[in-house]
């Protein structure tokens, strides 16, 4: 379960053979539909409000038939921030940490007043209405590459340490604000130099917690494939709390 510390997009490398009347040439400069179709996806994509400053919480835990519980909490913004509190198998509390820091990571927003980094330039090198058309960031040294359908990102591709994975995402819950948290998606990694799949790892929601406005998922599963073996990690959440600005609290 290496992936939590990446995250998520999504893209397809190995499998997709690509036609050569359906592939185009990229340019330095990208070009205007593919930077669109990047910029609503990341607009759609969920993220909490950026008046939340710490999440907390509480945790239970299976991962192959041995139990660990806990509480968790995670100041934003603040290096060092992300605790959590438990005792068990040290293997486990490894991937806990791991999974769960990953989770907040991808749900926290950039720090209130903080400049937004300019889009990179893309260029779309494979037309795919069913899948959704493959999008290539020009110049990227880990030749990153991801699919843009119905405004949301649903797959990405990208190398990394000798390595490749695609992240395919299946499901997303939609928020009451009408962005798209993603609930189910697997991350498959190759051998970069010679194609051999190496592991996969198999992620699923089951259901959310609405506290303070925010999503939480109320469990997750992570079933990992490697070496001939499968682990599940099997989690859920309770007592999920946010804690928001002073000047939100003023505003309601």
């Amino acid at each position: 379960m290496k992936l939590q510390k990446w995250m998520l997009a999504l893209l397809c490398c190995g499998g997709a053979s690509l036609a050569a009347a359906d592939v185009k040439t990229a340019t330095d400069k990208g070009d205007p539909r593919a930077a669109a179709l990047m910029a609503e996806a990341a607009k759609t994509r969920y993220t909490w409000s950026p008046d939340v400053t710490a999440v907390s919480g509480k945790f239970s835990c299976d991962m192959d038939g041995k139990a660990v519980s806990g509480t968790f909490r995670s100041t934003l913004h603040q290096r060092g921030g992300f605790k959590i509190d438990a005792t068990g198998d040290a293997e486990i509390l490894k991937e806990l940490k791991d999974h769960i820091g990953s989770l907040i990571s991808h749900r926290t927003a950039p720090s209130p007043g903080k400049q937004q980094a300019a889009t990179p330039p893309a260029t779309i090198v494979v037309e795919d209405d069913a899948h959704g058309p493959l999008i290539m960031i020009v110049g990227d040294p880990m030749n990153s590459t991801q699919r843009v359908k119905d405004g949301k990102m649903v797959q990405v591709n990208r190398q990394m340490g000798g390595k490749r994975f695609t992240i395919d995402v299946t499901e997303f819950e939609k928020s009451a604000d009408g962005r798209y948290y993603p609930s189910a998606f697997t991350v498959t990694w190759w051998e970069a130099s010679t194609g051999k799949k190496v592991e996969k790892q198999a992620y699923s929601t089951q259901g959310f917690h609405t506290t303070s406005g925010q999503l939480f998922p109320q469990a997750e599963k992570v079933v990992s494939e490697k070496d001939g073996k499968t682990s599940t990690l099997a989690i859920h959440y309770s007592d999920i709390k946010f804690d928001m600005a002073p000047q939100s609290a003023e505003r309601k």
